[in-house]
C-alpha cells in the first residue's frame, strides 16, 4: 500500500481505472442478464448467455486483480465524512465489495446447477440434472444479489453526487480520471457573498486615496 500523501488528493491511475472499469461492467452484465430471455431459443440464447458468464468471469479477474492491488499498491485516501456519513460511507464501500463477490460465486454455482453451453463450443455438465426448484432458488438469489448491488452502487453515487454539486467539494474528483477531476467552483455563503461586495469597495476606496508618488 502506498503512503497517504497529504497533499494527495485524488486515487492512482490504476485504482481509477479499475473503479470504472468494474462500474461499466457491473452495469453492463445487468443489462444483459435482463434480456437473455428476450433472444430465440437455440444458439442466439445460448450465444447470449455465453456472454453473461464470460462477463462474469472477466468480473472475477477485475476483483482479484482490484482487490490485491488496493492492498498492495493501491493508494487509500480517508474518507471525507465523519460520524454517521463515515459509517455509512464505510458500509457502503465494503456492502459493494461483499456483494460483489457473493455475485460472481452465485454465479458460478448456477452455470453448474443449471449446466450450459459457451457458445456451443465447450459444454458444461449439470449437477443436478432435471432439480428445476435448486436451479430456480441459485437463480432466484443471483437476480436478488443483482437488484442489491444496483440499489448499493445506486446510494453511492448519489452521495458522490451531492459531494459535488451540493456540498462542491473534490470528493468525487479523487476518482476521476484527467480534466473530469478539477475542483467545483465553492458556493460562497450569505454573509461571504454581502462582504465581498464590502471588500471590493473598501480595497477600491484604498487605492483611490492614495497620494501618487512625483516621478523623479
Amino acid at each position: 500500500m502506498q503512503p497517504v500523501n497529504p497533499r494527495a488528493d485524488r486515487y492512482d491511475a490504476v485504482t481509477i481505472a479499475f473503479h470504472w472499469a468494474t462500474a461499466v461492467l457491473v452495469v453492463a452484465q445487468w443489462i444483459g442478464a435482463q434480456v437473455i430471455d428476450l433472444f430465440p431459443a437455440g444458439s442466439p440464447r445460448v450465444d447470449a448467455r455465453s456472454v453473461h458468464i464470460t462477463g462474469g468471469l472477466l468480473l472475477a479477474v477485475l476483483l482479484l486483480m482490484r482487490l490485491a492491488w488496493r492492498a498492495t499498491r493501491g493508494r487509500r485516501l480517508p474518507l471525507p465524512d465523519t460520524g454517521a456519513l463515515n459509517l455509512l460511507a464505510k458500509g457502503t464501500h465494503w456492502g459493494l465489495y461483499a456483494l460483489l463477490v457473493m455475485m460472481v460465486l452465485v454465479g458460478m454455482f448456477l452455470v453448474w446447477v443449471r449446466g450450459d453451453s459457451l457458445f456451443n463450443l465447450v459444454s458444461i455438465p449439470a449437477y443436478d440434472p432435471g432439480n428445476r426448484v435448486l436451479t430456480h432458488q441459485v437463480q432466484e438469489l443471483h437476480g436478488t444479489i443483482g437488484w442489491m448491488i444496483l440499489a448499493l452502487a445506486g446510494l453511492h453515487a448519489a452521495a458522490a453526487l451531492i459531494h459535488r454539486y451540493v456540498w462542491r467539494d473534490a470528493v468525487l474528483g479523487r476518482m476521476l480520471p484527467g480534466s473530469w477531476a478539477r475542483r467545483p467552483t465553492p458556493v460562497l455563503s450569505a454573509a461571504g457573498a454581502q462582504s465581498q461586495p464590502a471588500s471590493l469597495a473598501t480595497g477600491a476606496a484604498s487605492q483611490a486615496g492614495r497620494t501618487p508618488q512625483r516621478q523623479p
